[in-house]
C-alpha cells in the first residue's frame, strides 16, 4: 500500500478514535450532571418538600382525611425510565385509609426530570369513583427556584383543587 494511503487511513482512524473519546466524555459528563441533579432533588425533598408535606398531612388528618407522604426513587428497566424520582402527598376521604389496596388517590407530586434538570408538579384531583383532572402543571422549577414558599404555595393550590372536588 502506498505511503499516502496509509497516512490517510491512519489519520481517519485517529479522527474516529478522537470523536469516540469526545462522545464518551460528553456522555460521562451528562450522566454526572444528571446524578448531581437527582442528588439535589433528594436533598430538596428531605429538607423542604417532605417537611412541608408532613405539615399538611397533620392538618389534613386533624380534619378527617387520610394522607400518605412518600419519596420514590427513579424506576428504570432496560427499555428506559418507568417513573421519575418523586415526592408525593396522597389524600383519602378515610382518615384510616391504608393506601395499599389501591394506588389511585388524589395527590400532589413533585417530580424530578433528570434530562431537563427541572422539577414538575403533577396534580390529581380524582377521588375513587369520581371525576376530576390529573395533569402535570405547565410551570416548572429548578433546584434553585423551588424554595419553602413556592412549595407551600403549590401544595395549598393543589389541596384547594383536590378538596373542592371531593
Amino acid at each position: 500500500m502506498k505511503e499516502e494511503n496509509i497516512n490517510k487511513l491512519n489519520s481517519l482512524f485517529s479522527q474516529i478514535k478522537t470523536e469516540e473519546q469526545r462522545l464518551k466524555e460528553n456522555l460521562e459528563k451528562k450522566k454526572s450532571e444528571e446524578e448531581v441533579f437527582l442528588e439535589g432533588f433528594k436533598t430538596l425533598c428531605k429538607n423542604v418538600i417532605g417537611p412541608k408535606m408532613q405539615e399538611f398531612r397533620s392538618m389534613l388528618r386533624q380534619n378527617g382525611f387520610g394522607c400518605k407522604v412518600e419519596f420514590r426513587e427513579e424506576n428504570r428497566n432496560g427499555a428506559g425510565i418507568n417513573s421519575q424520582s418523586n415526592m408525593i402527598l396522597q389524600i383519602s376521604r378515610n382518615v384510616n385509609s391504608s393506601f395499599y389496596a389501591n394506588d389511585k388517590f388524589p395527590h400532589i407530586m413533585f417530580t424530578a426530570d433528570r434530562n431537563l434538570k427541572r422539577i414538575g408538579i403533577h396534580v390529581d384531583t380524582i377521588f375513587q369513583n369520581g371525576t376530576g383532572t390529573a395533569a402535570l402543571k405547565p410551570d416548572f422549577y429548578t433546584l434553585e427556584t423551588l424554595d419553602e414558599n413556592a412549595t407551600e404555595r403549590e401544595i395549598v393550590e393543589s389541596l384547594e383543587k383536590i378538596l373542592v372536588n371531593r
